[in-house]
């Protein structure tokens, strides 16, 4: 089933249980719906239309949720579409796994429309939520060996380039900008993801695999603090105290 708004973007839903009340709010912010049953066809109308955003449900016949996300992720040119994964209550471990195969976040079940459209937001400007203005100067941010080059979408690490996906380049400057200071989890979600209301794994497993990209192992002293019920700290310089130096 196709609904139709009179522009671009797109958003593909493989769901069998998305109600019209949900569809007409979407299509009413000017975006094009295409909604799939099953994860096989959910498949083969993400090649055909190369929609700019998924709503992938964990539950689907024929090929599962997680599968889907894994395809998808898994063809070159596909790192940046948005792919939010629904979940019901019972579906925590398909939500880890689900992150861990490359959602970009996960969304809950039944759906809250306010929070879907705040995650849909993101399609087409390429980021959700408020947009703050700022001064040429904040286009390179410095913390320790990390350099982040907002104009030339760049991180360097001790002067060599990492490879660091849009969500997670959006996740670290936002760290960077605050270097040294507690930036609250919902602060992160909000900016990043659109919505404070995101599944709880969603930001833990983003700074997992930002902290590998920067070259951190399990145990090692980290540049990115997680602060326990608050959220997480890029610190300025290392910690003399923390530990033997890091070495990347």
């Amino acid at each position: 089933m196709q609904v139709r708004s009179a522009g671009r973007p797109s958003l593909l839903i493989a769901d069998s249980e998305v109600d019209d009340g949900m569809l007409d709010a979407i299509v009413g912010g000017g975006v094009e719906v295409s909604v799939v049953a099953d994860g096989a066809q959910a498949l083969l109308e993400i090649g055909l239309q190369q929609p700019a955003a998924l709503l992938i449900s964990a539950r689907l016949p024929v090929v599962d949720g997680v599968t889907v996300v894994r395809t998808v992720r898994s063809v070159p040119g596909h790192d940046d579409v948005p792919i939010l994964l629904a979940v019901g209550p019972d579906d925590r471990p398909a939500a880890a796994a689900g992150l861990d195969a490359g959602a970009s976040a996960c969304v809950g079940k039944p759906y809250r429309v306010p929070e879907v459209l705040a995650m849909v937001g993101v399609i087409g400007t390429g980021r959700p939520g408020p947009q703050h203005p700022r001064s040429a100067g904040d286009d390179v941010l410095r913390g320790g060996p990390v350099l982040l080059d907002r104009a030339a979408h760049e991180v360097r690490l001790d002067g060599a380039v990492v490879s660091v996906p849009p969500r997670e380049f959006r996740l670290l400057a936002l760290l960077l900008e605050q270097a040294g200071r507690v930036v609250p989890r919902e602060t992160l979600l909000r900016e990043v993801w659109g919505s404070a209301h995101t599944e709880t794994n969603t930001l833990a497993v983003h700074v997992r695999r930002l902290r590998r990209r920067l070259g951190e192992g399990a145990g090692e002293p980290t540049i990115i603090e997680s602060i326990r019920g608050v959220g997480y700290r890029f610190r300025a310089a290392p910690d003399p105290t923390a530990g033997p130096k890091l070495t990347f």
